[in-house]
């Protein structure tokens, strides 16, 4: 009950964010979804995917449009979203549900990813090791995380966010969306040929690190509250992720940041590593999985 009454605040984040922001940009999302789980439609075609942590559904709705089956779980009210986002294509089912408390059975999907979810949790590992128990012999699971900075940025993250999470979500909100014209200043700053204006441009993005350069104003916002309100932003190392897998058993694990192509400048900056649940064959490319579907 305790652990419960912790993650209030993410809930009543994530439910006000996703219903409210329907950032749906199909090209942007497909590139992203490419990035950081590494799948290809040969991979998801008629495969049992787990999204860990859907919000408003944008991924969910990229892996059945590729073929696959598709559960998507969330902790908040943003299921309400992605229900609709997703609601003409029948290939696809909702769970609002606890990444450190799941309602699904073990052992029965070949592919799962949670992209920039983990991160939220009280405790991301244990929230890891539970997915990865999700996995079928031969299944594979990818996550995202927030990176560990070096220490001067560390302490400028922890000094503003020990602010911002004691603020009202509305609050948060509405300074989200007026500071939405800092972000643009600070990628055209940042992108200015001269070495002066640039580095100026880094200055200020230093201070105002949470706050988003998407090129899309709209996404901005959404992007600056999902830094600055959840009680949860942990950030991590490539070794701390790496030996998540190593304890879950996994195989074959490789960072998948290390030929990614970013569809805007800023998508990068993350801990992206997938591995594989050893036996069985891989996933998505041989003929359909008979296992029993999700419980819960």
């Amino acid at each position: 009950m305790a652990e419960a009454t912790t993650q209030t605040r993410t809930i009543s984040t994530y439910s006000l964010q996703w219903n409210r922001y329907r950032i749906l940009r199909p090209e942007e999302d497909r590139a992203t979804f490419r990035n950081r789980t590494g799948l290809s439609e040969r991979d998801l075609r008629g495969a049992l995917v787990l999204d860990g942590g859907c919000g408003m559904g944008r991924y969910v709705r990229v892996s059945a449009e590729a073929g696959a089956r598709v559960v998507g779980m969330d902790l908040s009210e943003s299921v309400r979203a992605a229900r609709e986002l997703n609601a003409d294509l029948p290939v696809v089912g909702f769970v609002r549900g606890d990444l450190l408390r799941l309602p699904l059975r073990e052992g029965v999907f070949d592919h799962i990813y949670s992209i920039g979810v983990l991160d939220h949790t009280p405790d991301p590992r244990r929230a890891f090791l539970g997915l990865a128990r999700l996995l079928k012999p031969g299944g594979r699971i990818a996550v995202w995380v927030y990176r560990k900075e070096r220490p001067v940025l560390e302490a400028i993250m922890d000094a503003q966010r020990a602010i911002s999470t004691r603020l009202p979500v509305p609050v948060l909100e509405a300074m989200s969306r007026a500071t939405a014209p800092l972000g643009g200043l600070k990628r055209r700053l940042m992108a200015s040929p001269n070495r002066l204006v640039e580095r100026l441009g880094v200055a200020l993005h230093v201070l105002t690190i949470g706050v988003s350069m998407h090129p899309d104003p709209e996404v901005r916002v959404c992007d600056t509250l999902d830094w600055y309100a959840p009680r949860y932003a942990s950030r991590h190392t490539v070794e701390e992720v790496a030996g998540w897998f190593e304890e879950a058993g996994l195989v074959d694990v490789e960072d998948l940041s290390a030929s990614q192509e970013f569809y805007h400048q800023g998508q990068g900056n993350g801990i992206n590593l997938a591995g594989r649940r050893p036996g069985g064959s891989a996933p998505g490319r041989g003929p359909g999985d008979s296992a029993a579907g999700p419980g819960g």
